[in-house]
């Protein structure tokens, strides 16, 4: 175990490290760094190796030096993402693809059509090696979060961010032989990278795990440092449930289309490998949120999906019209619904300007519409809820930002414990539609989760 002053020097020496290199490209710059309460030290130096060594020489001893104190706290303060729990390591790898059939949404020129950026992460041979994944993979992309004061998370603990290392290693070495893939889709707004402990953790239980940026559906860099954002496109804001519909259409067609790329091994040649990897056989889709919408109708359009899962993505606007097609068409395809299932004293309810009734009647709008989907599906539907859970619980948020869930009070699952449900729920239920693992059933899992419940299931027709 490290002691926190060595752990400390390693982040001061990655920071300086990104000093560094922007001094690499401006040339003679001043840097000013303040350090803990003292003043500035201020570093004046050219482009030559030379003098950019003992720049980050410099920073790096001064930090060491004279902020053990508040290097302990800030050490103490960066969020820890959950290790893994299947017996793989994890890799990682970035693709970028365009789809120049489709126009970009907003009329953005400079990529030929949709821009879209894909995180994969998947079972690495034994003995993996390679550079620890940082949380958020450019600099650019944790300044605009920052910037925006991410779903009103206090800024301080969003620039922590930049110190928080994955446990997925870059470009590590696929394991050999052939592995199941799941398409992940992130909520309106958020950032792919915040759903990393569940992409991790079923990698290393050897499934290939493709975490898609939908164009202006999360929170994604494009190449140049661009970021786009669901703000971006006005359709996003639009209270006509018809423009939902065709949003959710649209971005499962890019569930699609990046299974063409995969599948057809389109992809730069250094990345084959995890392509190759693909068990065409075994393919599913899950998503959170709005993400969980789009897993669900991505299934219901393409063939290759055996199964999806939808993450507490509500199909219906507050007046009851269906945003997504799938809820009129029915589902032809095994789906489960895993949802919250928050725990509110009324006082917990007041402080989100709800009364028992309110909350209440929610439920049983929700509750009619399920039991129409129920009538229609022509394939076995499932819905499970966790208690104590909140929205944001299918995500990182109990360990990177748990005031989104936190804030409206309420009695809250251990957010690990929430992590192992979710996880566990998600590889049964794909499992059980692979025709692969123990025989086991999504449903018995109530008997060794309390705080797992399922609605009887739909058989379908």
């Amino acid at each position: 175990m490290h002691s926190s002053g060595v752990c400390e020097c390693r982040v001061a020496r990655e920071r300086a490290s990104r000093y560094v290199s922007i001094i690499a490209q401006l040339g003679t710059v001043s840097l000013s760094l303040k350090v803990g309460g003292s003043s500035p030290l201020v570093v004046s130096v050219d482009r030559s190796a030379r003098s950019l060594r003992k720049a980050l020489f410099h920073v790096v001893l001064v930090c060491f030096a004279s902020t053990l104190p508040a290097a302990a706290s800030a050490a103490q303060r960066v969020p820890l993402l959950p290790v893994p729990s299947g017996t793989h390591s994890v890799g990682t790898r970035y693709f970028f693809f365009v789809d120049s059939s489709r126009p970009d949404p907003t009329g953005r020129k400079g990529f030929g059509g949709r821009a879209i950026p894909v995180q994969m992460w998947y079972p690495a041979a034994p003995g993996a090696d390679g550079p620890r994944a940082p949380y958020i993979s450019r600099a650019a992309m944790l300044d605009a979060i920052v910037r925006q004061r991410y779903y009103g998370v206090d800024s301080t603990l969003l620039a922590d961010w930049a110190g928080i290392v994955t446990h997925s290693r870059v470009r590590a070495t696929v394991l050999p032989g052939k592995h199941p893939l799941v398409t992940l889709s992130a909520g309106l707004g958020v950032a792919t990278a915040n759903y990393t402990a569940i992409a991790e953790d079923l990698a290393s239980h050897g499934y290939i795990v493709a975490g898609i940026d939908h164009p202006y559906e999360g929170v994604a860099v494009l190449p140049g440092d661009i970021i786009v954002t669901a703000d971006d496109d006005t359709a996003n804001s639009s209270d006509d449930a018809a423009v939902q519909r065709h949003q959710i259409s649209s971005w499962a067609t890019d569930i699609s289309f990046v299974l063409d790329r995969l599948q057809h091994s389109r992809v730069d040649s250094g990345e084959s490998s995890v392509a190759h990897a693909i068990d065409w056989n075994r393919v599913g889709a899950f998503g959170h949120s709005s993400g969980g919408l789009i897993a669900v109708q991505a299934c219901e359009h393409d063939a290759r999906l055996r199964a999806c899962v939808n993450l507490d993505g509500g199909p219906a606007d507050p007046q009851n019209n269906p945003i997504a097609d799938f809820v009129n068409e029915g589902l032809r395809r095994p789906t489960l619904f895993l949802l919250e299932q928050p725990i509110y004293s009324d006082s917990d309810l007041a402080r989100r300007h709800m009364t028992r009734a309110q909350f209440e009647s929610g439920r049983g709008n929700f509750a009619a519409l399920v039991d129409s989907l129920k009538r229609r599906a022509r394939a076995p539907f499932y819905l499970a809820r966790i208690a104590g859970t909140g929205h944001f619980s299918f995500s990182d948020a109990p360990f990177v930002m748990p005031t989104t869930i936190t804030r409206f009070g309420g009695r809250i699952i251990d957010g690990r414990r929430g992590l192992r449900i979710i996880t566990v729920v998600l590889r049964t239920f794909f499992q059980q539609n692979f025709a692969m693992g123990d025989g086991a059933r999504v449903t018995d899992l109530s008997t060794q989760f309390g705080e797992l419940t399922f609605q009887v299931p739909s058989a379908g027709r």
